[in-house]
């Protein structure tokens, strides 16, 4: 290089350094700062992954005049670290290394034969020209390939005046993931005013014989315009196969940055940079070309450690890249990975039971990350989830790493799901930090990892393992058949080029090693365990309901289910959650003590168990439950509000809004059929796989137990969703029962009061009427059975009016709305009050024909705070005339008193015969308990509004009368 070209370079630098110090400033800093790559003719080598012929770095300290000794360095310079461009690699095991013993060792002898370091003359993979003395003269040496100190990738140094300097380089862990060259305690025995170190790239080419080891002048020498080469005194040759020691970044996306940092013994600092440039024009930024001659043929491998169908796996993906022309000395090295986009198989999925006992990587504990840092001194021991290997031409040994789970949503890409790549090996110093998204597809759940903006650093084997194990991190696809891993691969050469590989692995076999599904239909037999926990007839117990299924199985999506007759609620008391409350709900964090108060703590009646995940371990996420009003079409609804976190997993609050129906006969609780999707499968993307749901209803005196002790049963249907998870089609609806049967029924009273009245004032016009009036005692929950069956029978003087049975509602009419009946065929009114409703059911009572099928029935809808009780009376009407009414279907519930009334009217229910006053009337009453016991007996018809009956006043006789016709007789009789 020519004192001018010199001269406008630094000056070039002097521009666009950043805080590079002008000479005229009397302080430390460098004045000059250059690095350039060059081709074996002197031009700048700008073929992109090229190995250049030279690198050379030149830099020179401003200066001060001293009085005595004329221009010195302003400072000595300590530490100085130099930044290559990234991408720029050097592959030191292409030379022997030098050993410390060697370095240090001075060989004397003559100017011709002496030598500053006894390092062998193949172990040189450079010179260097030091500036010691202010006055234009350098003194050259060899630069060695040294045998590096644990912690350290590698070391360069070499001997000067006596002096050995040494240069650790080590690659930045983080992006840019560059090499570092660092300079630390440069001797004050020499004051260094600059120097020119140049790095060969291929060191055992021959063009460097001269200038290597021995061969190197070691005599000053002077960087004029007419000398621009190192000083030889012979030539050394190696005999060594030519590797490439050097190679540039494989990428054209600009001119390369080199940076520094420069610091003084007297602790001042200096920040600067360069950009690469054409040595003719040094203001020109010169970037690299070429990279449509990079090759770039990478392969994928992808193999789950199981293969049976929905088990707990482990994975083992491979990433291979064959890059002959990185080792070839003429070659040009392939493209290096930027982006890694990799699809499992879409029935492939997250395991949920992952997060039993699992922890997260945060920034923090990232950062807390070093070299040599023990086992869960920065990333915690219980987020690691796999491990990782990578093989490198650069170095001779494996390095292995760490796979940790990143904290969710407070990772760099404030994501649910992130990894941390974390490679380091404490020999070579080499420490690699890697993160990376996955991102669940919202729908099918299918996951995609994408690394982007990997290090341009080449790699033949690259080799990440999830553990394996009960809770290892994936679930196998749930049927058998061949399933494909995509790759979309971007290289640094040219983004747009990108590359699609595929891997394919087998599912051989059904859960456990068991047959495949037949015809890969999975089987979906759900187990239902339910129940009260106090089976004592008509007292409040607790209520318990398990929905299972085992693996291998559908996944649960929805159900249906009726409750045994008799199995009811106390509402008395209990406030709705609405439906902004449970809207606000939807709203939360998720985080359970931040949900729960959505719905008001008084309308909790429960709380829920939900297990997720595949496997013998499952992960178990807390609800809560709470009653609500309308939904759906139903008078009553349950809300389940479960905070979906798991581990350091947290997919906010999940809702399951159940509508709760009570069937007006039985009054039985359902909830309906056809509520697929009533509970989430995929959350936030993440197939929970459900497998366990407890639902445990235990708010105090809230579920009563029947008071009829027959086996009954807890009916549900539960639905599947197929492999897909997505499609309608694959909605199977399962049924699955459990026996039930509360005891001591027989312990329970049933004395239930029963008044009848009518009214004495009739017609023919108006009819007749009739009341009557049914109470229990004032008893205990728990010490009265229910009433099961009422049947009466009308006294011959009270037939039906068959006029009015003529003029009956049809049953279609009333099955579609009471309210169309015909006014006619209503004929009276019924009321119920019952301890578990804050307020008493009523209603009219109608006529309903079954188009002659049966006499018309007495039908009493009762309805009340949404609930809806036909009360069917079954009407016979004998040969004799008499009338009876049935009622063989009363609901298995409390009640306190129960009233009807068939008021007179033009369409009365009852006709009269004759007097209603003129004689006593007795209905024949039957009453069957839920229990079975039996109350047979004659209920007197109280008849109000009757005359009052005339009494006859007989004569009364005297008593002397009396005395005398006694006397007389008596007298006669003497």
């Amino acid at each position: 290089m020519t004192t001018k070209r010199l001269f406008l370079t630094c000056l070039a630098v002097v521009l666009t350094s950043a805080g590079a110090t002008s000479p005229a400033r009397a302080s430390f800093a460098l004045n000059s700062f250059d690095v350039t790559f060059a081709e074996a003719d002197g031009s700048p080598a700008t073929q992109a992954g090229s190995h250049p012929f030279s690198m050379s770095t030149w830099f020179e300290l401003n200066t001060r005049e001293d009085p005595k000794l004329g221009a010195i360095p302003d400072g000595e310079i300590r530490n100085f670290t130099v930044e290559q461009p990234q991408g720029f690699i050097g592959n030191v095991t292409v030379t022997p290394r030098c050993a410390d013993e060697d370095f240090y060792t001075h060989v004397g002898g003559t100017d011709q034969t002496a030598r500053p370091s006894n390092c062998p003359d193949n172990t040189a993979v450079g010179a260097v020209a030091v500036e010691v003395l202010h006055s234009g003269v350098f003194h050259e040496a060899p630069v060695f390939n040294l045998a590096p100190p644990p912690g350290v990738a590698a070391k360069i140094g070499f001997v000067v005046v006596s002096v050995p300097v040494t240069i650790e380089l080590s690659v930045n862990p983080r992006a840019p993931y560059n090499v570092i060259a660092r300079l630390h305690n440069i001797s004050q025995a020499v004051e260094f005013y600059g120097s020119k170190l140049e790095l060969w790239g291929d060191p055992a080419d021959p063009a460097h014989d001269p200038y290597r080891g021995k061969c190197l002048a070691l005599a000053e020498g002077s960087f004029s315009e007419t000398k621009t080469e190192f000083e030889s005194r012979g030539d050394c040759p190696v005999g060594q196969s030519q590797r490439p020691f050097l190679t540039l970044p494989r990428t054209c996306s600009g001119p390369l940055l080199t940076s520094f940092q420069a610091e003084s013994w007297g602790g001042v600092f200096q920040a600067g940079s360069v950009l690469t440039h054409d040595d003719s024009q040094p203001s020109n930024p010169l970037g690299l070309y070429g990279c449509d001659k990079l090759g770039f043929d990478p392969t994928v491998s992808a193999q789950p450690t199981a293969q049976a169908a929905e088990s707990p796996t482990g994975l083992e993906f491979g990433l291979d890249i064959k890059d002959e022309g990185l080792t070839s000395p003429l070659g040009v090295a392939g493209s290096d990975v930027k982006k890694a986009e990799v699809a499992l198989p879409e029935a492939m999925s997250v395991n949920p039971a992952l997060a039993e006992g699992l922890a997260a990587c945060s920034a923090a504990d990232l950062a807390r990350e070093t070299v040599d840092s023990p086992s869960g001194d920065g990333c915690p021991s219980e987020s690691k989830i796999g491990s990782v290997e990578v093989e490198t031409p650069l170095l001779q040994q494996t390095l292995k790493g760490s796979l940790f789970l990143a904290t969710p949503f407070a990772n760099p890409f404030g994501s649910l799901l992130a990894l941390y790549v974390v490679i380091k090996d404490a020999e070579t110093g080499v420490m690699l930090e890697l993160p990376g998204k996955v991102e669940p597809n919202p729908t099918t759940g299918q996951l995609v990892s994408v690394f982007d903006d990997l290090p341009q650093l080449p790699f033949s084997h690259f080799r990440l393992h999830f553990r394996e194990g009960q809770r290892s991190p994936l679930v196998t696809p749930p049927a058998c058949g061949t399933y494909t891993t995509d790759a979309q691969l971007t290289p640094w050469a040219n983004p747009e080029a990108v590359l699609h590989d595929t891997a394919s692995f087998q599912v051989t076999s059904g859960i456990a090693g068991g047959p495949c599904p037949a015809g890969g239909v999975q089987p979906f037999k759900p187990g239902l365990i339910a129940g009260t926990v106090n089976n004592q007839a008509a007292s409040y117990s607790p209520l318990d309901i398990r929905i299972t299924r085992n693996d291998g199985e559908q996944e649960i999506t929805g159900f249906s289910s009726l409750l045994p007759p008799g199995v009811t609620a106390n509402l008395t008391g209990v406030p709705f959650c609405t439906e902004a409350q449970i809207a606000s709900a939807k709203d939360e964090t998720g985080a359970q003590e931040q949900a729960s108060p959505a719905c008001p703590v008084a309308s909790e009646i429960g709380h829920t168990l939900v297990g997720v995940g595949v496997g013998a371990v499952l992960a178990y996420t807390p609800g809560k439950l709470y009653m609500a009003g309308p939904y759906q079409g139903a008078p009553f609804s349950v809300v389940a509000i479960t905070s979906a976190k798991v581990g350091p997993f947290d997919l906010g609050t999940v809702i399951v809004h159940l509508p709760l129906n009570i069937d007006p006969v039985t009054a039985q609780v359902s909830i309906p059929t056809g509520a697929a999707d009533q509970i989430p499968h995929i959350v936030e993307g993440i197939v929970v796989h459900v497998r366990d749901i407890r639902v445990y209803v235990d708010r105090p005196n809230f579920t009563l137990n029947p008071t009829n002790c027959g086996r009954l049963t807890f009916a549900a249907n539960v639905i599947g969703a197929g492999e897909s998870f997505v499609s309608p089609a694959d909605d199977v609806p399962s049924s699955a029962n459990d026996p039930f049967q509360v005891a001591n029924c027989a312990n329970l009273a049933f004395k239930p009061s029963f008044k009848v009245s009518t009214s004495g004032k009739t017609s023919r016009k108006n009819g007749a009427s009739l009341a009557v009036k049914l109470t229990y005692p004032k008893a205990p929950q728990g010490t009265q059975a229910n009433i099961g069956m009422v049947k009466v029978d009308l006294p011959k003087r009270l037939p039906s009016r068959l006029t009015t049975l003529q003029k009956a509602c049809t049953y279609g009419q009333f099955t579609a709305n009471p309210a169309g009946c015909p006014a006619a065929s209503r004929v009276g009114q019924a009321t119920a009050i019952t301890p578990i409703l804050p307020v008493p059911i009523t209603g009219p009572a109608y006529f309903v024909s079954h188009g002659g099928a049966k006499f018309p029935e007495l039908i009493l809808v009762l309805e009340g705070y949404g609930v809806t009780i036909d009360l069917h009376g079954e009407t016979f009407i004998s040969k004799a005339g008499i009338t009876s009414s049935t009622f063989r279907t009363v609901p298995d519930q409390p009640v306190t008193s129960f009233e009807l009334t068939l008021p007179q009217g033009p369409n009365s229910a009852l006709a009269a015969n004759g007097n209603l006053c003129a004689s006593e009337l007795k209905m024949p009453t039957l009453f069957t308990g839920q229990n079975g016991a039996v109350i047979k007996q004659t209920t007197p018809i109280t008849v109000t509004g009757c005359p009052k009956k005339k009494v006859k006043h007989k004569a009364k006789k005297t008593p002397g009368a009396n005395h005398r016709s006694g006397a007389s007789n008596r007298a006669g009789k003497k």
